[in-house]
């Protein structure tokens, strides 16, 4: 079974530390998403993002992911700052012009 963390097992503790420090800044700058980090074998971790709320078609059809999951923070992050711009486009095209 997979556990969540600051790297379990093998990497240096800098290395911990960094994943530890990279969790915390993904989850403080999208508090929309729940993040995790998980590691499934000692080399085999994956970062992985859920939206805390349903999507609608309408967002879905706009290219908005209920679930997302990277092979590290840096691909997480990017793909997390696309998403948003997604939402945030959606939210304005929702508003009456």
């Amino acid at each position: 079974m997979p556990s969540e963390g600051r790297a379990a097992g093998s990497p240096a503790e800098g290395d911990a530390h960094l994943t530890g420090r990279q969790l915390d800044v993904l989850r403080t700058t999208y508090p929309a998403w729940e993040i995790h980090y998980l590691v499934d074998a000692p080399d085999a971790a994956r970062w992985t993002a859920e939206l805390r709320r349903p999507i609608t078609v309408r967002m879905s059809a706009a290219g908005i992911r209920q679930r997302i999951g990277s092979p590290d923070a840096v691909t997480l992050a990017s793909t997390l700052a696309h998403q948003a711009s997604l939402i945030h486009n959606e939210r304005v095209e929702a508003w009456p012009g």
